[in-house]
């Protein structure tokens, strides 16, 4: 379910503000984004993760796809949050076939929740540290958590070939953009508006992951509270646009503030790491996502870990038409499109 090896074109992401796809083609030549589009939610229809709004949800990616012109109903979506659960354990070497009848008995003893209540997969990554054992990627996502999601794609009369986990889909992104060395420990943040995901990985292989409750719309909250802005004010300006009335100091002093709380949550996932076994100190920070925007918050990371912090853009090796994005741009739009792309270049069975 989670790791396949077919091309799949549609990658849907289905946020707590907003809902995203990409329509991706593989050929001979290349990788091509060739349609995308978003549609706004309302703020009450999804709400950390929980689908409040069934039915508005439905609505919006049906009349996403229809205004779009996609026919086709097979599409690569996602899951995350606290439900889902990532592990690297080490067990007895075993070819593939003969490990996955045995990691039911694996996961009870790495997974906090009852293994009837989850759906698990695992990928081999080392088939041998010797002393006949070898390393795996454990997942388990709880069935209240993949099952909303499964019944909100049927009702918009989808079907997914793959449901895969947020923080793979944005490596998947990544990697197919960027070139980074074997031995560097780098930091994929995946700012949402609720939530925020940190996948530290080194040599292509999540090292370690977290979610935190803490995403864009945290910062939008903090500038409503502090500049006495309503809700579209403060989307305006967290989103770099001038609002009438609020200065740049003023505005600059709340980005600076929640920067601090953001650096901080990054700051005690680093603790979680180094327990986890990583020694090696991150080297870079890849921002993605549309927090990954929010004013100054680049900057302040950089400042506040002394290490370089860069905004993904999962285009920069994917040909596409600039018409496509309009007068806004693709540079703008791009980082906000990094869990989509990663999900429409999965390749599935």
């Amino acid at each position: 379910m989670f790791f396949g090896k077919k091309a799949a074109t549609l990658g849907l992401d289905i946020g707590s503000n907003q809902i995203k796809f990409v329509e991706i083609q593989k050929t001979g030549k290349g990788i091509t984004l060739t349609n995308y589009g978003s549609a706004p939610l309302l703020p009450e229809a999804i709400v950390e993760g929980e689908i409040m709004d069934r039915t508005l949800v439905i609505d919006t990616i049906k009349g996403l796809f229809e205004t779009h012109k996609i026919k086709g109903n097979e599409v690569v979506a996602a899951v995350s949050g606290r439900g889902v659960i990532v592990k690297r354990i080490t067990m007895d070497k075993l070819k593939e076939s003969e490990a996955r009848d045995r990691i039911k008995w694996e996961a009870e003893q790495h997974v906090p929740f009852e293994i009837s209540d989850v759906v698990l997969d695992f990928q081999i990554l080392n088939p041998d540290l010797g002393n006949n054992q070898m390393e795996v990627l454990l997942i388990a996502v709880k069935n209240d958590t993949i099952n909303p999601q499964l019944d909100l794609l049927s009702g918009a009369g989808l079907y997914p070939v793959i449901m895969d986990y947020g923080a793979f889909a944005v490596q998947n992104a990544f990697e197919a953009n960027y070139d980074i060395a074997a031995e560097e420990m780098v930091a994929l943040v995946h700012i949402g508006a609720d939530g925020t995901n940190i996948n530290f990985i080194k040599n292509k292989i999540p090292f370690f992951t977290r979610d935190l409750p803490m995403g864009g719309n945290a910062c939008l909250q903090l500038v409503q509270k502090n500049l006495g802005l309503s809700y579209d004010q403060a989307s305006e300006l967290t989103k770099g646009e001038n609002v009438a009335d609020v200065s740049q100091e003023s505005a600059n002093e709340v980005f600076a503030s929640f920067a601090s709380d953001f650096a901080g949550s990054i700051e005690r996932t680093l603790s979680f790491l180094a327990m986890s076994g990583g020694s090696d100190k991150m080297s870079r920070i890849f921002l993605s996502g549309g927090g990954a925007l929010i004013p100054s918050l680049q900057d302040n990371l950089k400042e506040k870990f002394g290490i370089p912090v860069e905004i993904v853009n999962p285009l920069q090796k994917i040909s596409y038409d600039p018409n496509l994005f309009g007068a806004t741009g693709a540079e703008r739009i791009a980082p906000m499109l990094t869990l989509a792309v990663g999900l429409g270049l999965r390749e599935v069975k």
